[in-house]
C-alpha cells in the first residue's frame, strides 16, 4: 500500500525490482494508475526521458496522477521514480533489445538481403528469450507446473499468432500422456468445451495484442466460473493475465510485421520439461 516503502530515490532501487513490484501490485491499482503502469513496463526508455506533463497528455491522466503513482510505489515525487529508469539506461548502457533495433537501423535499411533479414529475425527471437530468462520467476514457474500436473483434464486455447504456441503445448502434454484437448473454434465447439470443464481441469490461454475475442471470451468464462486459468499474453493489463490465476508475459518485443514467439515456446518447453520430470 501507499506509504509502505520509504522513499526508493536515496537507495537507489533497481529497475528489476520496481518492475517486481509494479507488477505484483498491477491489480490493486486504481484505472488510471493501471494505465500508467503498463506505459511504465511496456515502454521504459520513454518513460524515463519524458517530462511529467508529456507522459501525462499521451496518457490523457492529470500529472498529479503520475505523482500519485509515484508515492504508491514509497517515492516522493515523480522525479524520484522516474530516477530509477533513467538509471537503467545510464548504468546499462543500451540493453540488448535497444543495441538489437540500432544495429537494424543502420544494417539493414536498405538493399533488402535476406542475410540481413535473417539476422534481424534472429536478434529478435534472441532478445525474446534473453527477456525470458530475465523476467520469469523461478517460484512461477513452479506453479504453472503445479497448475498443470494437478490437472484431470487440460484444455488449450489459441489462435492465430498464438496458434502454433498453443499445438506445440498440446503436443507436449500429449507426449507426457496427459489428457488434453485443444479448443476446437473452428468446429464452434470451444465455448462448449469451455462449459464442460470442471474445477478439476486447467484451462491454457495463450493470445497477444491485438487480443482475439474468441480467446477473450472463453478466459471471462472460465474465471466467471472459478475455474484454474494459465494464461500466456504479453502486458498485465492483458484481459487475459487479469482473468488468470496465473499469467506470464513473453514476447512482447516489437518486431514488426511478425512478432517474435520465441519467449512463449522456450516457457512451453520449460513447463512440459518440468512436468515430465515429476
Amino acid at each position: 500500500m501507499a506509504g509502505e516503502f520509504q522513499d526508493k530515490s536515496s537507495s537507489l532501487e533497481t529497475f528489476d525490482s520496481l518492475r517486481e513490484r509494479i507488477r505484483d501490485r498491477f491489480q490493486e491499482l486504481s484505472p488510471h494508475l493501471q494505465r500508467i503502469a503498463h506505459y511504465a513496463l511496456d515502454e521504459p526508455n520513454q518513460f524515463a526521458l519524458q517530462t511529467i506533463a508529456v507522459i501525462a497528455r499521451k496518457l490523457e491522466i492529470q500529472p498529479s496522477t503520475l505523482i500519485r503513482f509515484a508515492k504508491e510505489f514509497g517515492y516522493d515525487g515523480f522525479s524520484g521514480l522516474q530516477q530509477i529508469f533513467k538509471l537503467r539506461l545510464i548504468e546499462g548502457g543500451a540493453s540488448y533489445r535497444e543495441r538489437v533495433y540500432e544495429e537494424r537501423a543502420v544494417g539493414t535499411g536498405t538493399g533488402g538481403e535476406v542475410g540481413a533479414t535473417l539476422n534481424a529475425c534472429v536478434d529478435t527471437l534472441i532478445a525474446s528469450l534473453e527477456a525470458l530468462r530475465r523476467d520469469i520467476r523461478p517460484e512461477e514457474l513452479a506453479h504453472a507446473v503445479s497448475l498443470c500436473a494437478q490437472a484431470r483434464h487440460i484444455y488449450v486455447a489459441g489462435l492465430r499468432r498464438s496458434r502454433p504456441i498453443a499445438t506445440y503445448f498440446a503436443y507436449g502434454l500429449t507426449r507426457l500422456e496427459r489428457r488434453c484437448s485443444l479448443l476446437d473454434f473452428g468446429g464452434g465447439m470451444a465455448s462448449q468445451q469451455v462449459a464442460n470443464m470442471g474445477h478439476e481441469d486447467l484451462l491454457i490461454a495463450i493470445a497477444f495484442t491485438p487480443y482475439t475475442k474468441a480467446v477473450v471470451d472463453i478466459v471471462r468464462d472460465a474465471n466467471f466460473r472459478n475455474l484454474p486459468v494459465l494464461a500466456i499474453t504479453d502486458t498485465p493489463s492483458s484481459p487475459l493475465a487479469v482473468n488468470a490465476t496465473r499469467a506470464f508475459l513473453v514476447d512482447n518485443e516489437p518486431g514488426g510485421s511478425f512478432r517474435p514467439i520465441s519467449g512463449a515456446i522456450g516457457l512451453v518447453q520449460a513447463i512440459i520439461v518440468s512436468l515430465g520430470s515429476e
